[in-house]
């Protein structure tokens, strides 16, 4: 077989050929950079975007606590005010037995007349009912007072619960921190 190449066009074909694989390297390594500039700006955002959603979580949770606090501090007044509610519904349901008594005695007294009679009788039955009254309204009163309790314990609970979420939030923090820094390495920031 002849060979009719010379080393001439040999060198030029080589030629050819290293400069377009040189080319094509260069244009790989530039869509490489881009590709590396993109990623950083896209985590950057995203760990902006964490950052401000984690700034507004923190703020909304501490709003929740405050006032969950003041939520339990009232509770705790309203329970006070139920067992004073409580005594003087008591005190209104004795006051309400002596009445009755005094209208009975009463109404023995001026037994003569009979219309009058006949009223203080209608009146010592409805007397009789509210005193009845009062006296459930104290039972319910009571039960009203354990729920109140109930209640403020459980927002204390709750009160609590928050305050380990800020503290597990502030860790989950130090996390994403620690996440980022790999990213201080790259020398395109």
């Amino acid at each position: 077989m002849e060979n009719n190449n010379n080393p001439r066009e040999l060198a030029e074909i080589v030629e050819n050929s290293m400069r377009e694989f040189r080319s094509g390297m260069e244009h790989r390594e530039q869509m490489s950079i881009r590709i590396g500039r993109r990623t950083t700006q896209i985590i950057r955002f995203g760990m902006m975007g964490m950052a401000i959603l984690g700034l507004a979580l923190f703020y909304l949770i501490y709003i929740l606590t405050k006032d969950f606090s003041q939520v339990t501090v009232h509770m705790d007044d309203m329970s006070g005010y139920m067992q004073t509610m409580q005594t003087d519904m008591e005190s209104m349901a004795d006051n309400i037995g002596t009445m009755q008594k005094t209208i009975v005695t009463l109404n023995d007294s001026i037994s003569i007349m009979p219309t009058m009679n006949n009223a203080v009788a209608n009146m010592d039955g409805s007397l009789l009912n509210l005193s009845g009254d009062v006296h459930s309204m104290v039972e319910q009163i009571y039960a009203m007072n354990g729920n109140v309790g109930n209640m403020a314990a459980n927002i204390q609970l709750l009160n609590r619960q928050i305050t380990d979420m800020n503290v597990t939030m502030g860790y989950m923090s130090g996390n994403v921190n620690q996440m980022a820094k790999p990213m201080k390495m790259f020398p395109f920031q």
